[in-house]
């Protein structure tokens, strides 16, 4: 069933809920695999290829996998942008990505060293990101400007299902079946795609709210510093589990708690994405920040199994809020939708820059406190710190950035 489209001016919008679940759908295998495998599968299998050095090893591999992410983007999203001003569609180049990301993802098993399970695992990752790059510029071009608020709230949704799957299967299933499974959910909901219709190219969109870049650079700022604090809660959740708590079942636990921040964040994503749509959205995100340094600030004050899973739904409860809003107040701030992909990949780097940095940061505190309850406690408090700062910083937008305001 084709995703439902009507005619806006020149431009054909997806104007049911059906019609955004169609052409958000995709996000959910690319969130199984974000979920999956950096959360959990990557880690676990370090533990068998690099027994003594697990934690920097891993550093360098979620740093090195995050290089790929900040290199690629801008890169895809241009090439995207000219296939679509050339009046072709984006859809080929998700495929090519989709196929690339396969490959490395049947690959990963196969290794028989660190050095072949990180090649692979950059080839898998090249590919979700050329795919990704062009995916996401399929959004505002096919919603009209009024609804990238409840848009992007299905986007969240979606992304949240993923990450619920991913962390489910990571919990249960040995790495090996991990890989080979997201690399089945790929391509299946890659081919999903053919059911949606691109319609023309959204050079000279009237819906484009055009104005000078400052939005975009507090935009990028925020985020940026929001993904840091991310990166660093999040990335040695496993290695918390069983370094400081000595959980004998470490994955089971990251999956907890990733369980619980879903739960939190599936409470909010599209209500506020639509909630975004009638009121600036610059005000829903910074308030989201605050029960997500709340949170993080009771991972450091509180490190016990009891307790981490209600600061989990907590942090969820804000975390929806940017997974959507966030989304939509980027969208907001492009300079111009015609290079909507290049600039999307531009805003991407807020993403995956930190995520190139914050990993070895997190690393050498660790490192510092040998690994210690102590450790983890100023890496947790540290993030709750970035959450709140980057969070209030998207208050310096200048524009309105709300539905109402647009219609």
């Amino acid at each position: 069933m084709r995703a439902s489209l009507r005619s806006e001016g020149s431009i054909r919008t997806v104007s049911t809920l059906p019609g955004l679940i169609a052409l958000n759908a995709y996000w959910i295998p690319l969130a199984v695999q974000e979920a999956a495998l950096l959360a959990i599968a990557v880690p676990a299998a370090l533990i068998h290829f690099a027994p003594t050095s697990y934690r920097s090893t891993y550093a360098v591999l979620a740093s090195l996998n995050a290089l790929v992410n900040t290199l690629f983007p801008p890169l895809a999203g241009a090439w995207s942008d000219w296939l679509r001003r050339s009046g072709h569609g984006r859809r080929i180049v998700v495929f090519i990505g989709a196929v690339l990301n396969i490959i490395g993802l049947l690959l990963m098993p196969r290794a028989h060293s660190v050095v072949e399970f990180g090649g692979f695992l950059m080839i898998a990752t090249l590919g979700q990101t050329i795919s990704s790059a062009a995916y996401q510029a399929m959004l505002p071009e096919a919603v009209a400007r009024k609804a990238w608020g409840i848009a992007s709230g299905v986007r969240g949704a979606a992304t949240l299902v993923g990450t619920v799957g991913g962390l489910a299967l990571a919990s249960v299933e040995v790495p090996n079946v991990v890989f080979t499974s997201t690399a089945f959910f790929v391509g299946v909901f890659a081919l999903s795609l053919l059911t949606f219709t691109e319609g023309p190219s959204a050079n000279g969109d009237d819906h484009a709210h055009i104005r000078d870049w400052h939005d975009f650079i507090v935009v990028f700022v925020s985020r940026s510093i929001i993904t840091f604090g991310l990166v660093l809660l999040m990335t040695y959740v496993l290695y918390f589990f069983k370094d400081a708590l000595h959980v004998s079942a470490a994955s089971a636990g990251t999956g907890l708690v990733g369980l619980g921040a879903l739960i939190g964040a599936a409470i909010t994503s599209i209500w506020l994405g639509r909630v975004s749509d009638r009121y600036p959205r610059k005000v829903v995100v910074a308030l989201c920040g605050i029960p997500m340094g709340v949170a993080a600030l009771g991972f450091a004050l509180f490190p016990n199994v009891g307790d981490i899973f209600g600061f989990a739904v907590l942090f969820g409860l804000g975390y929806g809020g940017v997974i959507s809003t966030g989304w939509a107040l980027a969208l907001d701030s492009m300079p111009q939708l015609g290079d909507v992909a290049r600039d999307l990949g531009i805003w991407g780097l807020a993403t995956h820059i930190p995520s190139v940095i914050a990993p070895l940061v997190a690393g050498a505190i660790l490192q510092h406190f040998n690994a210690s309850l102590n450790g983890y406690r100023v890496l947790f408090a540290c993030a709750a710190f970035t959450f709140v700062i980057g969070s209030f910083s998207v208050l310096a937008v200048r524009g309105k950035n709300n539905g109402a305001a647009a219609q």
